[in-house]
């Protein structure tokens, strides 16, 4: 096959680091087209260059091991303001989407329309018009769509999936899933702390679990009760104020000061996470009903620290119980019947996610050059963990069980 010409919707940091995947691919598929706002910036991080705000991002994403080592040559790729001009002009073998979360449904609809591999970023939608929309693509498209959850493609959900189908614990009828955010100052910080952007963090967050859980029990939800707290990153300092304008940053332990010289963290921004305008909940948990009646329970978390980290879930059947956690980088089985217990350890690399990036972008361009008819992450799993989300934000603001449409 001659090389795969790709086109980029919403050029960001993310859609930079998916492209290290895409050059450690066997095949030839370079971007040849980005439809972006900002192009300079997106020229910037394509070059890697020494600018203060790339070198700043690059530090940042050093939190997910996603730096990409070989720069793009800005100079190959047409620049467009518009997508639907790009998608026009340009043939292009499939697209990847990465714009603002509030605008992933329509612009999909643009590539889905025109029957062309998609690459989508999560949430695919932040309100029911979008789900209700992208439903009504996928009815009439003929467009795979690989959407970004690349915990459900890594080694360790992999097998244990494997090892659930295989029936060694039995029939899944309880899980307990917890993820306790190491670097969750950066909801607080940067732009997330926006709500009107991010959308709560049910959906920011809990999408990539919610999907886990969801491809491991193998049913689909049907109701959804939820709380949520904001009881640390609140306050009353005036809005928009950053740490490098404070007479606190010395004393303040959520300083960009404190961050980096005390807790060695790395900040995404410097606007003030005890201001009026900051949003987002900093912690939350939800109950999710199962179309067998059994139910799994996911709390999240946003000011555990250091070695208080975790993400994983316990996952229960009659024979046996199996734990993930991507913190250990494990996997144990207890059997219920004897004093048996399998230690399952990985090796993961610290770059995409824990290998799930790599496995996402080989199955797009799989799907590109025709040699899998199958998306290891459909769309109607982003819409279903979405739903999910989505109804969870709700629950918890309402107070009410929320049935899953």
């Amino acid at each position: 096959m001659d090389m795969i010409r790709i086109g980029v919707i919403g050029y960001g940091v993310r859609m930079d680091m998916l492209m290290d995947q895409l050059s450690r691919l066997c095949v030839e598929a370079r971007v040849v087209a980005v439809a972006d706002r900002n192009p300079d910036r997106v020229k910037a991080l394509m070059r890697k260059d020494d600018s203060p705000e790339v070198q700043h991002q690059m530090e940042i994403d050093k939190i997910d091991g996603l730096l990409r080592k070989c720069p793009m040559d800005p100079e190959k790729v047409t620049f467009y303001e518009d997508a639907q001009e790009m998608l026009d002009k340009e043939q292009l073998d499939g697209v990847m989407l990465g714009t603002p979360c509030n605008t992933h449904a329509r612009l999909a609809k643009l590539v889905l329309d025109r029957n062309m591999p998609l690459f989508l970023e999560k949430p695919v939608g932040v309100c029911d018009e979008d789900l209700n929309l992208l439903k009504e693509c996928s009815k009439t498209t003929k467009s795979p769509v690989v959407v970004s959850f690349p915990l459900r493609s890594t080694s360790m959900i992999q097998e244990a999936k494997r090892i659930i189908d295989a029936g060694v614990i039995g029939k899944v009828d309880h899980v307990q899933a917890f993820n306790d955010v190491g670097y969750g100052f950066v909801y607080y910080h940067d732009w997330y702390r926006d709500e009107s952007k991010a959308h709560g963090l049910f959906l920011q967050k809990a999408t990539h679990d919610i999907d886990v859980i969801n491809y491991l029990v193998g049913e689909k939800p049907v109701n959804v009760c939820a709380m949520k707290s904001k009881q640390l990153f609140k306050g009353d300092i005036p809005a928009g104020l950053r740490c490098s304008e404070c007479d606190r940053t010395e004393e303040c332990m959520e300083s960009t000061y404190n961050i980096v010289r005390t807790r060695s963290d790395t900040p995404r921004s410097d606007y003030c996470c005890y201001a009026v305008d900051t949003g987002n909940e900093d912690s939350g948990s939800m109950i999710v009903q199962y179309e067998s009646g059994m139910h799994a329970i996911y709390s999240q978390n946003f000011f555990a620290r250091k070695k208080a980290a975790r993400r994983g879930a316990r996952v229960y059947g009659y024979k046996g119980t199996l734990e993930y956690d991507f913190t250990k980088d494990e996997i144990l089985v207890y059997d219920h019947m004897s004093d048996k217990e399998t230690r399952i350890q990985f090796h993961t690399p610290a770059d995409g996610h824990g290998g799930g990036d790599q496995v996402l972008i080989q199955n797009f361009v799989d799907l590109i050059r025709g040699k899998t008819t199958e998306s290891i992450a459909p769309l109607d799993a982003g819409i279903m963990s979405a739903e999910v989300c989505l109804a969870a934000k709700e629950a918890s603001e309402t107070r009410e069980y929320k049935e899953i449409r």
